[in-house]
């Protein structure tokens, strides 16, 4: 097979939207997309549930059962249902008794999966209601834990629903069937499912489960081929009000909300009319003394005949969940209008709103708008609504155009204050993301986008940084119900953890094979390794618990644990391999988890040319192809895997965090990588909940590639998964961005500083010299990365950690340039001190370090200064902090001050 391939793609267009003077034409070097022909063998067989019957035998099959309307056909698990537009030929041998009975065998304490397929030759059948009752056995017991995969479930947000299903004719519905198993039962099983289209007379099948043997382990998880994991989509783990490590529990006096270093006071209209900021300007402490992020109450408004509504509130509710989160509601009243507001505000930072709006009458109004009054020293920076991160305009004016812009929030702040807005409606859907998002993009809210009327304007008024999100000119009808959802996010989310940032070492190949791995970390200095998918002890995407591969990345963990190291494994939602076997299950739930698209006429970067035929021999139609990897070495080396696109807020969900906490009992992993995740805040949560409880001292970190581009249509990452990041231990900003940017820009999208985080780079191995303005270095074994050990040597030698950090963002920053096109940032210790000198041009720069010895704690007599050697960074010399200093072209230095002892 032909080797893969990094392509240098060039992504050069001359696009402004809205007033963007910032979008210029900068090359993207998308380093993340990959040459490969489609043609590699997939691993995957065809079954005996592949072939189709012949026509002929068809009509044969269809003659002997004259008065049947529909029929139906049990399966076993072993023969998952591949055809859904056409019978199989197994099935036309099927008796009338074998249509209408299944037989099984399983073990005490399984989860026991079965399926049932429904074949209609000539009618379509409407509203199938589908019933599995539970199983008795002769000695009185009776297993009740049933259900029909495809009638619905609990959702990841925990809740119960149903599914109305539909069947056209001359195709195939699998039902799929879990039955859990106590471990104390033994026995014959007895129970019923009953089958019944609208109109149409029910169909009963017999079900005999014979339950015998050794209580199995886990509930039959540790083997895929049982796909007893399909209980993992109905799984509620970590479903609760607890909180994660390094946040406070929410505490509320009346109006009044505290959670970890921030303060939120509450209207009489369940509004804020008061968000404060502890955090000091780096991020490292929480103050006794807070800092307002707004300047004046927010303001839910209707406007009608030029004139402003007065909105009568009722008594504001509590309901408090505890440690974890405060709910509040309200109503709001001026004549025939009346607004239900329902808000709720979490330990992470996250306030939710929901406003519903309904009429007695058809009124006519001018607008419903949202006004955020920011105070100008928190509004330094913006990112969002087509502004990529860094300093913030003047002025701002932007409008829906979901088909074209990635874009519905907006995040505004300094360093250690700051307040995203993202704007929702009733009709919200989760997006996909990355290259994909013009398969599946944004909804416009009905009610903020109001038919392209609405939009965001950002301005100065008086001593105000006013947000501005309006809707214009509606007629509200009368029983109709309009929704202004607004979620805010109030950062940083927590402090900067500086054993994290200077202690957490990653080693992370892209290679196949994993022979030399823990030997180059440990030579490497590396303390932490990730296992990425596309791997000999990992092969499939986002399946890690396959069984050919399980046995290997188990033993390969057991011994990085041996060797002193922390081992981490790819793994995230958006997209899963077709060798996973619970595919065919989820693809018999129609578009629930498989994203519908347009198969195979789909052209992305990743498959420019055409998708693989495989992907057309199997699913056919209604799906989105995804990575694709090609096995160059190793055990695998000659194969292909093949990922679709799946669909985000589903039971995948719950169906991810099943795996997690399986693996965090069975493989002892120490954390997850997460790669431009598709999840939604609260599961996240739950992401983190299972991993400090199963696995203490686990990591999760992200790593996310550049989507302010036209493929990913102008999204900033950071903003994108702003809501993940209270959860996210380590960042690795990634490929296709562009280093060679302003220090504003590196400060928001890259840094994570903002945020209470840290990052690592990604592209090339980014700059070192402007990533220790930041403190943050690559990743060791990266594909085109110089190794960052050497820097890491600089910090152990001189105890970085222990220093504490002061940016070149903060006004009291001891050492300033008098250069505008450099940066320097302290890292400030008793007896020593660095600096981080930085050139952000690519043309030489001289500059002179005004330096506040008092507010280092030195005195500029009694103290020594050098260029510590640093090998492939910086050669030893000594530098005399009274004159200037030469700084090569994007390039810089670090500089070492010590007391005289």
């Amino acid at each position: 097979m032909k080797k893969l391939l990094f392509s240098s793609l060039m992504l050069i267009a001359s696009l402004v939207y809205a007033q963007n003077k910032d979008k210029l034409l900068h090359p993207i070097d998308i380093d993340a997309i990959r040459e490969t022909k489609l043609t590699g063998y997939i691993g995957l067989n065809p079954t005996i549930m592949s072939k189709p019957a012949k026509p002929a035998d068809v009509k044969s099959f269809i003659k002997r059962f004259p008065n049947k309307k529909y029929f139906t056909f049990p399966e076993s698990r072993e023969n998952p249902i591949r055809l859904l537009d056409s019978l199989p030929e197994k099935w036309t041998r099927y008796s009338a008794a074998e249509m209408n009975s299944f037989k099984g065998t399983a073990q005490p304490g399984e989860y026991y999966v079965f399926q049932v397929g429904v074949y209609t030759d000539a009618l379509t059948l409407n509203n199938i209601k589908v019933n599995l009752s539970p199983l008795s056995g002769s000695g009185g017991q009776s297993i009740k834990d049933v259900t029909c995969f495809n009638t619905g479930g609990i959702s990841f947000k925990g809740e119960k629903f149903s599914k109305s299903l539909q069947l056209s004719a001359k195709n195939v519905l699998p039902l799929w069937f879990g039955i859990s198993i106590p471990e104390d039962y033994k026995g014959v099983y007895r129970g019923q499912i009953q089958i019944k289209p609208e109109g149409l007379p029910a169909t009963t099948v017999e079900v005999s489960l014979n339950v015998n043997g050794n209580i199995i382990a886990n509930h039959g998880y540790n083997d895929e081929t049982k796909l007893s994991r399909l209980a993992w989509l109905n799984t509620k783990v970590a479903l609760d009000d607890g909180i994660t490590n390094g946040f406070k529990q929410v505490a509320r006096e009346q109006k009044h909300i505290s959670i970890l270093g921030r303060t939120i006071q509450l209207s009489n209209e369940g509004l804020p009319i008061d968000i404060q900021t502890y955090f000091d300007k780096n991020n490292e402490l929480i103050l006794p003394k807070g800092e307002p992020i707004i300047a004046a109450p927010i303001r839910f408004i209707i406007e009608q005949n030029g004139k402003e509504l007065a909105l009568r509130p009722n008594a504001l509710k509590f309901d408090d969940h505890f440690p974890a989160s405060t709910h509040w509601e309200t109503k709001l009243t001026s004549g025939e209008i009346t607004v239900t507001v329902k808000g709720r505000a979490d330990y992470d930072g996250f306030i939710g709103y929901s406003a519903l709006v309904t009429a007695s009458k058809d009124i006519a109004i001018d607008d419903i708008r949202l006004l955020v009054p920011m105070r100008p020293e928190k509004a330094t920076y913006m990112m969002g609504l087509d502004k990529e991160g860094g300093f913030s305009p003047a002025d701002w004016h932007w409008k829906w155009d979901v088909q074209e812009k990635h874009q519905d929030e907006v995040w505004m702040g300094a360093v250690n204050g700051g307040l995203k807005l993202k704007l929702k409606g009733k009709n919200y859907q989760r997006q996909l993301v990355n290259l994909y998002y013009p398969f599946g993009p944004l909804h416009e809210p009905e009610s903020w986008g109001n038919g392209n009327k609405g939009g965001v304007d950002i301005y100065k008024q008086d001593k105000i940084v006013m947000i501005k999100a309006y809707s214009g000119k509606r007629i509200l009808k009368k029983g109709e119900t309009y929704q202004f959802d607004a979620e805010f996010l109030v950062t940083p989310f927590k402090l900067i953890n500086k054993d994290i940032q200077f202690n957490d070492r990653y080693y992370h190949s892209d290679i196949d094979t994993t022979s030399n791995t823990i030997k180059l970390a440990q030579e490497h200095g590396a303390n932490i390794i990730n296992v990425h998918h596309k791997k000999d002890i990992y092969p499939f995407l986002d399946y890690p618990f396959a069984n050919d591969n399980v046995p290997d990345l188990k033993a390969f963990i057991d011994s990085s644990h041996t060797k002193g190291f922390k081992t981490k494994i790819y793994y995230t939602t958006r997209e899963i391999s077709v060798n996973a076997p619970e595919l065919w299950t989820m693809r018999a739930l129609g578009d629930e988890i498989i994203y519908p698209g347009p198969g195979m006429a789909t052209r992305t970067l990743v498959n420019p040319n055409g998708v693989h035929p495989w992907l057309g021999q199997n699913l056919k139609k209604d799906f989105i192809p995804g990575w694709v990897a090609t096995f160059t070495s190793g055990k695998y080396k000659g194969r292909q895997d093949l990922a679709v696109l799946t669909r985000p807020d589903s039971r995948l969900n719950n169906f991810f965090l099943g795996g997690l906490e399986w693996m965090c009992k069975e493989l002892n992993i120490d954390g997850i990588y997460m790669d431009d995740l598709a999840l939604d805040r609260e599961t996240m949560q739950r992401t983190r909940k299972i991993l400090e409880r199963d696995r203490p001292g686990a990591k999760i970190d992200m790593h996310t590639w550049n989507h302010y581009n036209k493929y990913a249509k102008w999204a900033s990452s950071l903003n994108l998964y702003m809501d993940m990041l209270p959860y996210i231990d380590h960042l690795w900003v990634g490929e296709a961005r562009d280093y060679n940017r302003s220090s504003d820009y590196w400060l928001i999208e890259v840094s994570g500083v903002p945020f209470g985080l840290s990052s690592q780079m990604l592209n090339k191995g980014g700059n070192p010299w402007r990533g220790m303005v930041f403190g943050i270095t690559n990743r060791l074994g990266w594909f085109k990365a110089k190794t960052p050990e050497h820097i890491w040597k600089f910090w152990d030698d001189y105890h970085i950690e222990r220093k504490q950090m002061i940016g070149f963002w903060n006004d009291d920053v001891p050492v300033k340039t008098d250069n505008k096109k450099t940066e320097a940032t302290v890292y400030k210790g008793k007896d020593e001190v660095i600096i981080a000198v930085a050139n952000w041009t690519s043309e030489p720069q001289k500059c002179k370090l005004n330096i506040n010895w008092k507010a280092l704690g030195l005195n500029p007599d009694q103290i020594t200064a050098e260029i510590p050697a640093i090998t492939d960074f910086q050669e030893k010399r000594k530098v005399n902090l009274d004159r200037e200093i030469d700084l090569e072209g994007e390039k810089g230095f670090l500089i070492v001050i010590k007391r005289n002892q």
